[in-house]
């Protein structure tokens, strides 16, 4: 039995992931594919727990008094400290990790019966580059056992924009007290991981919305029919 196709996509804020995932799932509905989005931190099981569970959102939250983030890629103020988690609650955000690719690999049993692709909004990918950032690491581990939990995708997609491309179209963000500093730092996690990982990297600091979208619907055309 074949597991379904997975795509997943990555980036920093406003790297334009909602608005090609949009685009991308008109075109399976015309095309008549079934598929399922999955948002790679709203439906982590760390963050459902530190939404229902206080004390748990305090042990993984950041050391920042001002930072409301959960489990998941949510932007934390103060971006030029060194170490902006506990090395507990950072020991705690890897056994989530863990727990997720646990989880996943036992619901692709079902997904498989089910839907022809799934969608990441964000994937460990991410989310591992959020905690380097979060424990002041300025290069990713490359022998990760983490990455290799978790079902390889078979697009995986980095959407690249540049550090002053991501502040301008995320505004909030920096209302929120993010500096230059974690754009940066950000940036350059983000572009050694694409490497690293071997994930497929569209240009949307130079790409129209419609010449990323067609880059993206061949990227998936060529993989999913070798495939299948």
């Amino acid at each position: 039995m074949k597991h379904p196709f997975l795509i997943s996509f990555s980036g920093m804020d406003g790297s334009g992931k909602t608005q090609l995932i949009i685009l991308l799932r008109r075109f399976f509905r015309r095309q008549g594919i079934s598929y399922l989005y999955i948002h790679g931190v709203r439906d982590s099981l760390g963050d459902r727990a530190a939404r229902r569970i206080p004390f748990f959102k305090n042990l993984i939250k950041s050391k920042s008094p001002d930072s409301e983030t959960a489990a998941g890629d949510e932007p934390l103020k103060n971006g030029n400290e060194k170490d902006k988690i506990s090395f507990l609650s950072f020991l705690i955000r890897i056994a989530i990790l863990v727990l997720d690719a646990l989880y996943l690999r036992a619901r692709m049993l079902y997904w498989e019966k089910n839907y022809e692709v799934i969608i990441f909004d964000r994937y460990v990918y991410d989310k591992l580059i959020h905690a380097a950032y979060l424990r002041g690491k300025k290069h990713l581990n490359p022998s990760f056992w983490l990455v290799r939990m978790f079902p390889r995708p078979n697009a995986p997609i980095y959407l690249h924009i540049t550090p002053e491309q991501s502040m301008e179209r995320k505004k909030e963000v920096v209302a929120e007290g993010q500096n230059e500093d974690y754009f940066k730092i950000k940036y350059r996690l983000f572009t050694e991981g694409a490497i690293l990982w071997r994930l497929f990297t569209i240009d949307n600091s130079r790409l129209s919305v419609s010449e990323a979208k067609k880059k993206m619907i061949s990227v998936f055309k060529k993989r999913y029919y070798k495939k299948f």
